[in-house]
């Protein structure tokens, strides 16, 4: 579901040093779109970009241009972009941090991984749905042409594999979900865990998943190298993420109906 009226043109720009880039996009397109059609190459490649209002607001290129002129009323963004600085200082993979993937069906996506994976929702708006553990996040976009920076067609994996503390606490509750998933509810024995399988169809793509158990030997990470890795990640289960909308509008005391300009 993207903002009202996600179709009617919208005219925006961008003031970066003094001087405004224009472009007319729809309201159903996001800020990441809309600076790739105003801002010229230059101030995109190889610059970190940074949006604000002229009242100082916050940002994010995922954010709707309707959202943005209906909730704060301006169809007008304050850019900067400074280049990025070369290093060629070493550097690392610390680990996993999300994956993003397009769906047929989002809220019946993130019912199933609320309900059955016990993945913690964080963000379920018009544009994404994030769901969470803390450490590891899937994030849903919708499949479809009308979808910001989409291929249109959903995505598939292979398998997506959750530790969990407990395989056989795990085993029950997917159990009681039976009519849900479709599984041979066998534990597998691997070199360094027990392992379970089972799919899950939304629309008409299958998901495979794997809740696996470490065996208390194979536990913990001890090369020192990589112990320290949690420092690192961002806890995405801390709090929402992204902007909501709604909630800032009745926090200003104003209507969720707000026309704004189109």
């Amino acid at each position: 579901m993207a903002p009202r009226d996600p179709h009617l043109p919208l005219q925006w720009t961008f003031l970066l040093n003094g001087v405004e880039h224009q472009a007319t996009l729809t309201r159903g397109a996001i800020v990441h779109e809309a600076f790739h059609a105003a801002l010229p190459r230059e101030a995109i490649s190889g610059c970190r970009l940074v949006f604000r209002t002229e009242q100082g607001d916050e940002i994010y290129p995922d954010n709707f241009l309707g959202d943005i002129s209906d909730y704060l009323d301006v169809q007008r963004l304050l850019a900067t972009s400074t280049p990025i600085p070369a290093s060629d200082g070493a550097w690392r993979n610390i680990g996993f941090d999300h994956l993003a993937i397009t769906v047929a069906d989002r809220p019946g996506a993130r019912d199933f991984l609320t309900e059955v994976i016990q993945m913690q929702c964080i963000r379920d708006d018009p544009h994404l749905t994030c769901l969470t553990t803390g450490p590891t996040t899937i994030m849903l976009f919708d499949a479809g042409q009308d979808a910001p920076l989409s291929t249109g067609l959903p995505s598939s994996w292979h398998h997506l594999g959750f530790v969990v503390d407990d395989l056989a606490a795990a085993y029950a509750h997917l159990r009681q979900h039976a009519d849900r998933i479709t599984s041979d509810f066998t534990m597998l024995e691997r070199d360094e865990r027990w392992s379970l399988y089972f799919f899950y169809k939304n629309g008409e793509v299958t998901l495979m998943f794997q809740f696996s158990e470490v065996k208390l030997a194979d536990q913990g990470i001890t090369d020192p190298t990589r112990s320290d890795f949690s420092k690192y990640l961002y806890d995405y289960a801390k709090r929402p993420y992204g902007i909501a909308w709604e909630l800032r509008a009745a926090t200003a005391g104003t209507s969720t109906s707000v026309g704004g300009k189109s």
